[in-house]
């Protein structure tokens, strides 16, 4: 199938919030740019207060921009409510009727979407099973824990089968489990022909899954490309893990300094600076009745360029 263009467009957007007595503007988005195709995962990544939930609020008319545009489907997001009905949206925190049961308020959003009864009860059903909650569809709202609330707003904004899924950090607040089952779920969407963009801090669930990503630091973006492109095939340091742990006099006479590593256990881990020098300390450690146990190159990590690229500093505005 040839891709016709981008289905989501974001050109030269900014945006401000009047703060403070004096109503002074700070501005939280800069000429921002980006694009995600069909059938991406897109990570969107930056510290607190980068712009990264004031953009998605934008996509979703929660907030309107200074100035530039963002077009959905080949059509401006203002043109209307049929191309925001292809659209799945979860927000960082999500608001329910309390009041109402986790079927309940899937059936209200499913009048909402136009859906029928039926296709709401069969979708409904589907999707508790899928997030975890097939087992509180009958509770109260009120009585789910925040990561109950997580996978009933990740539930409502798969409901109506959308084509655009966007999540604001779909991962907060869930345990390991439930962070491996959303994961799970967003891989699925993938493999069913939908395209995903998030939001998110955890940067190995963003390695883990997306195509590419873009990277905000203070309302400007300063990366954007594929996860293996930015990541790039440079290697960090060779990583030994070594058994037993072997005196300081006898690695010495294997030619490695005391500084070279740490014992973990009843491991020795120890980082080489290349090839050369692992395979001489390898060498030397079978020399003194050392084990090798593996010998693995480290590359940089997502969390690396993150930290490279917006310098390790948290900006200090309220709005993100």
């Amino acid at each position: 199938m040839i891709r016709q263009g981008p289905i989501l467009s974001i050109e030269r957007l900014s945006k401000s919030y009047p703060t403070g007595f004096w109503r002074k503007p700070v501005r939280v988005l800069s000429d921002l740019s980006c694009e995600v195709h069909a059938n991406e995962i897109v990570g969107f990544l930056g510290p607190n207060g980068a712009g990264k939930t004031t953009t998605i609020k934008i996509l979703n008319r929660l907030a309107f921009p200074d100035a530039g545009k963002v077009t959905l489907f080949g059509g401006q997001v203002r043109d209307g409510a049929d191309v925001r009905r292809r659209i799945g949206f979860m927000p960082e925190q999500p608001y329910f009727y309390e009041y109402l049961t986790g079927g309940e308020f899937l059936r209200l959003c499913g009048q909402l979407c136009g859906m029928s009864r039926a296709d709401t009860e069969s979708r409904s059903s589907e999707l508790l099973s899928r997030v975890g909650l097939s087992g509180a569809r009958d509770t109260a709202i009120r009585k789910y824990s925040k990561g109950m609330m997580q996978r009933l707003g990740l539930a409502q904004a798969l409901l109506h089968d959308p084509e655009l899924v966007i999540l604001d950090e779909p991962m907060s607040g869930l345990d390991p489990m439930g962070r491996m089952e959303v994961r799970g779920i967003i891989r699925d969407l993938k493999a069913a022909g939908k395209t995903v963009f998030f939001s998110s801090h955890i940067l190995s669930d963003v390695e883990a899954l997306c195509d590419r990503v873009i990277m905000l630091h203070k309302g400007r973006k300063v990366a954007e490309g594929r996860v293996e492109e930015l990541i790039g095939a440079e290697t960090l340091y060779i990583e030994l893990v070594v058994s037993p742990v072997l005196p300081a006099d006898r690695l010495a006479a294997a030619g490695i300094p005391p500084d070279a590593g740490y014992a973990q256990g009843a491991l020795l881990v120890l980082r080489a600076a290349d090839n050369e020098q692992a395979n001489r300390w390898i060498a030397g450690l079978l020399r003194e009745g050392g084990t090798v146990l593996s010998c693995v190159p480290v590359k940089k990590g997502l969390e690396e360029i993150f930290m490279e690229r917006v310098g390790g500093s948290d900006s200090t505005g309220a709005t993100s």
